[in-house]
């Protein structure tokens, strides 16, 4: 998936300006701890056993996922180091 594509699939209220919060993110090397503070916001919600998964909160950690994915153009070949399989980046 393509940055703009990653984009398009975003809430509509951050697409009102002259520039979308993502790309200043991403402009400023903010990016990267913005997607992962993100993933790890909409996991905690989840994290009480006694209710129940949002599935809305599970799709925006994909975007989130997919963010990171189109902006550091990691490929989906996994390799393994210290015992982690993990993607790595495009040269």
């Amino acid at each position: 998936m393509t940055w703009e594509e990653v984009k398009s699939k975003g809430s509509e209220h951050y697409k009102t300006g002259a520039i979308e919060p993502v790309d200043l993110y991403k402009s400023a090397g903010m990016l990267r701890h913005f997607a992962l503070s993100s993933i790890i916001k909409y996991a905690f919600r989840n994290a009480d056993i006694y209710r129940p998964i949002s599935i809305s909160d599970l799709e925006k950690i994909k975007h989130y996922a997919d963010i990171l994915i189109a902006a550091f153009g990691l490929q989906k070949k996994t390799y393994e180091y210290g015992g982690f399989v993990g993607l790595r980046e495009r040269p």
